[in-house]
């Protein structure tokens, strides 16, 4: 799309597509190669090996991971050589979708760009996965939506949930709107350079003073300057640009986060010289249930967090005793520490930015953006709104101490 195309580009209409959606509909089997090497399908092809083997599939992604919709994981593929990238998504009008389009996108680019063959699944392969298989083609092919959806249309069946028809004939302007939300906003992105979309919003200091949050994650700034961002604005760092994602990374010196794969790879955790070990997901559901009992016959020492990584999880409740756990074990320069949970980009890496805002006295932006340099991490909405507010009240204490 050239200069001028991107520029006069509008988001297309309901009615056109529906239409295209709905059109030349016909039976397109469990699986279909969408686009060169990228491939969408149903919860059989996810789960049938030698059909992902004859198929030459490298990469998964599951769009419907969890205990709740299909519980695969890295381990189920344990005995292959597939990479596993879960989404934990409910196919339901009210689930932001949107949040997981850049990782994803980052992770399917980067399979294919070393002659990977990925396959994008969620239940029946029509919505889920093909919302994030569409979001991956604006986001890295720079394909508008409509050409997006043309693209997948000729190859599969596609309909992500809860297309908005009512009124189409009424009203032109109205935009398509997907159950998984955000869809549209990519779309406009991708395709509109300096749309209002992509800059970030500013926020008012005690004085008045506007600050642009991009810019205070990238700058240090007094901290009378600065003002906790709002939730959106914290989601917008964290898919602003990120490293690949891998099993495991250190954030910090002598502070890693990683997932579940590498927190039962005794072997690994040896050749990290791994001393101590929290886990964020403790317990038997969408966990990591080793314990202080697994790591018995090596000289370990072990905390764990029974949590869930739901929005709705109070995971604050955690923040300081975490926080404590990890600045005793960092007091000793021979120690090393990893922190995990079932993926390492939610539970575990909340737990670590609560650590940076309590012990080394960072923001909740600057500590984001430290984790997201080393890491690709995610936390879960829920999360972000507890770090917000871990934020405010640092703050508060902080201004309160200088007052006295």
């Amino acid at each position: 799309m050239s200069t001028e195309e991107e520029s006069e580009y509008q988001t297309p209409p309901t009615c056109d597509l529906l239409s295209l959606l709905l059109q030349n509909r016909h039976p397109t089997g469990a699986v279909n190669e969408v686009w060169p090497n990228l491939y969408i399908g149903d919860v059989a092809t996810a789960k049938d090996k030698s059909l992902l083997e004859n198929l030459g599939i490298t990469h998964v992604v599951n769009a419907a991971h969890g205990p709740q919709h299909i519980d695969t994981g890295p381990s189920f593929y344990g005995d292959t050589d597939i990479l596993y990238h879960g989404v934990d998504a409910a196919d339901c009008k009210d689930f932001d979708l949107s949040y997981f389009f850049t990782e994803t996108a980052d992770f399917i680019h980067s399979a294919l760009s070393h002659k990977g063959k990925v396959l994008v699944h969620c239940a029946r392969g029509i919505s889920r996965s093909a919302t994030l298989v569409l979001a991956f083609l604006m986001i890295k092919e720079r394909l508008t939506l409509m050409e997006a959806v043309e693209a997948v249309h000729r190859h599969r069946n596609i309909l992500p949930n809860d297309c908005v028809t009512t009124s189409c004939q009424n009203d032109e302007n109205k935009i398509f709107k997907w159950g998984n939300k955000g869809l549209q906003s990519v779309a406009n992105k991708s395709c509109v350079k300096g749309s209002q979309s992509e800059k970030m919003a500013s926020h008012k200091s005690k004085t008045g003073t506007k600050i642009n949050v991009t810019k205070a994650a990238e700058e240090s700034r007094a901290v009378d300057e600065y003002v906790t961002p709002g939730g959106y604005e914290l989601e917008k760092i964290l898919n602003r640009g990120s490293v690949a994602y891998t099993n495991v990374n250190e954030v910090w010196p002598n502070v890693y986060i990683g997932d579940e794969q590498t927190a039962k790879n005794k072997y690994k955790l040896k050749t990290l010289g791994i001393t101590h070990i929290l886990n964020a997901a403790e317990g038997t559901w969408n966990s990591v249930d080793t314990g202080a009992g697994y790591y018995s016959d090596m000289d370990i020492v072990y905390y764990g967090v029974v949590a869930q990584d739901v929005p709705t999880f109070d995971l604050s409740q955690y923040f300081f005793s975490a926080a404590q756990f990890i600045k005793e074990t960092l007091s000793n320069p021979q120690n090393k520490l990893l922190v995990h949970c079932v993926m390492g980009r939610s539970r575990s890496a909340t737990l670590f930015i609560a650590y940076l805002m309590i012990y080394e006295k960072m923001t909740v932006v600057d500590a984001m953006e430290h984790v997201k340099k080393c890491r690709r991490i995610i936390p879960n909405w829920g999360f972000l709104k507890q770090l917000r507010e871990l934020d405010m009240q640092l703050l508060e204490e902080r201004d309160a101490t200088e007052q006295s």
